[in-house]
């Protein structure tokens, strides 16, 4: 299957050396592997190159996807014993990005030249079978990135009151949020919302076929997405540790698809800018040019706020 879905379209892909000033030695830091498109341009470019992925399934493709040349040493955070060699090419570490800092401390790697994190999910999570995260396919709703998780979308969508769906869609700027909400509690009284098609159906009932430039659905799966995943709560967890994790004069680039998740990247960005902690390098975030859009129309949403560390 890994090699039938096609390879995902790093957001800013070919970028990242003008930005982060990629030299032989660098080490950079990509907290979101996927199918390794960043990491692999940092890979080309000499640099030395630590990756996080929760998601199994993705390190495995990741490892495909990259040219064999770059052979990784592969981590489970869970079971580290020895310290990562000094001398490393390109370490994976098979864990949420939101243990960073105590990862960091048990394989006691050094501190970094640059960090990237890309918030959106890859082509590879949403087009697999059986994990439910597209609304283009027909399949049970899950949207967990590991199994190991214990709430699915379903268990979501059969629990919640009528109240805290709509706050639920609200999160992804859902702007039927209350009238799904409502058409939700109604319809599982009658038949328990389990698969995809079923949730995408009454989205497009409800929505009358209204979407503008996207799926009717798409604001409402990215909303239960971020709730299964606790999205919104690891990206709290993640950034205090971002700067702990910088050399002097380090970047960090944060690449987010949605408001909410800008909002909180630019407030936390600012707030260490006030403790003289960190450099705003970009006041405006930066989005996606022409020439990338006629390429990957799927990061038209992507924002990418850059950051330094001061000292």
């Amino acid at each position: 299957m890994k090699n039938q879905i096609e390879r995902h379209y790093s957001a800013f892909k070919g970028e990242l050396s003008k930005i982060f000033g990629f030299q032989k030695d660098f080490i950079f830091l990509d907290l979101t592997l996927g199918d390794g498109g960043h990491t692999e341009e940092a890979l080309e470019a000499g640099c030395r190159v630590i990756s996080f992925d929760i998601d199994i399934e993705a390190i495995k493709r990741a490892i495909a996807l990259v040219p064999d040349k770059y052979s990784p040493l592969i981590f489970e955070a869970d079971n580290i014993t020895i310290p990562a060699p000094k001398d490393f090419n390109w370490i994976i570490v098979h864990q949420n990005f939101s243990k960073v800092g105590e990862t960091f401390e048990k394989l006691q790697l050094p501190k970094v030249d640059g960090i990237i994190v890309d918030l959106g999910p890859s082509q590879f999570q949403i087009l697999s079978p059986d994990r439910g995260f597209s609304f283009n396919l027909d399949e049970p709703l899950d949207m967990r990135l590991t199994k190991d998780q214990g709430v699915t979308a379903a268990d979501l969508l059969a629990v919640l009151n009528e109240g805290e769906l709509s706050e639920l869609f609200t999160l992804g700027d859902e702007p039927f949020a209350k009238p799904l909400a409502r058409i939700i509690v109604k319809q599982r009284t009658i038949n328990p919302i389990k698969t995809t098609k079923q949730l995408a159906d009454l989205v497009y009932k409800v929505k009358k076929g209204r979407s503008g430039k996207i799926h009717p659905a798409t604001q409402v799966f990215m909303a239960l997405r971020m709730v299964v995943n606790l999205e919104r709560e690891n990206i709290n967890l993640l950034l205090p540790q971002l700067p702990q994790l910088l050399k002097k004069d380090g970047q960090m680039g944060l690449i987010s698809f949605h408001s909410g998740e800008d909002k909180l990247i630019k407030e936390f960005i600012n707030n260490e800018h006030k403790k003289g902690d960190l450099s705003v390098i970009n006041e405006k975030p930066i989005e996606p040019s022409t020439f990338e859009l006629s390429i990957s129309p799927r990061t038209r949403s992507a924002k990418l706020r850059i950051a330094k560390k001061n000292n």
